[in-house]
């Protein structure tokens, strides 16, 4: 998939009951310093298998590749907190945007994991009509606040090098208040804290956005593919948006 500058790998899961127009989710794994990652494209077949009348798609984030091979374009940074700016953002709102369009979607839907997540709420932000939901799970969306926390927690100065990421809590007000959103995180992560999930979402409900957070007791950082993070899923596709502002 083209995405602005880039072309962008990924795949696509289809459920079997499709309408004309049916709905979209577009899936951004996290930042994966460890490892090439795959996790986003179970996370998409299980929703595709699980909710009706539903195309997932889970892209490979500008830079990375996957375990089997596939690449997308652009450079995958540091993966220190460092790799959601501008131009990355472009690229996968360029992309969900052609996405739209080919599948005919009624609507689009994102999905992020930690560092995917905080690309989708830029994403909200910088493309206030373009998606009606999201679901972010795990998000560092105080970008600042996250890397001096794996500062503090690893003593590496790699976080602390400027960076030219856009953090999410810095533009929370230029999300609209028809765009519904759920957040889930682990009451036992250490990578991105619960502080910074409920921090942001607190900011979203002073604008009035209808936001909820979900915390999983005893559940670390990874926790996309948890049962309930479908739940979330199925639940905010039911959800009905607030008329547009």
């Amino acid at each position: 998939m083209q995405g602005g500058p880039w072309l962008l790998a990924g795949r696509v899961f289809r459920n079997p009951q499709l309408t004309a127009h049916p709905h979209l989710i577009l899936v951004l794994h996290g930042d994966a310093p460890f490892v090439n990652p795959t996790y986003q494209y179970v996370f998409a077949e299980s929703a595709a298998q699980a909710l009706q009348n539903v195309v997932a798609v889970a892209l490979l984030r500008p830079g990375y590749r996957d375990a089997q091979g596939e690449r997308s374009q652009g450079s995958r940074g540091l993966t220190t907190a460092d790799n959601y700016t501008s131009d990355r953002i472009v690229s996968i709102a360029a992309a969900a945007r052609s996405l739209v369009a080919r599948y005919h979607a009624s609507d689009l839907t994102l999905v992020g994991h930690s560092g995917g997540s905080a690309i989708a709420a830029d994403i909200l932000e910088l493309y206030p009509h373009l998606a009606a939901r999201a679901l972010l799970v795990s998000c560092p969306c105080d970008v600042a606040a996250f890397r001096w926390s794996m500062f503090k927690s690893q003593w590496n100065p790699m976080w602390l090098l400027p960076v030219a990421s856009i953090s999410p809590i810095d533009h929370v007000s230029s999300i609209p208040r028809h765009i519904v959103i759920r957040m889930v995180t682990g009451s036992a992560d250490d990578i991105a804290p619960p502080a910074l999930t409920f921090a942001f979402a607190s900011a979203l409900k002073q604008k009035g956005v209808d936001v909820r957070v979900i915390e999983l007791k005893n559940k670390g950082h990874e926790i996309l593919l948890e049962p309930a993070v479908i739940d979330q899923l199925r639940a905010l596709l039911d959800a009905k948006p607030p008329a547009a502002d």
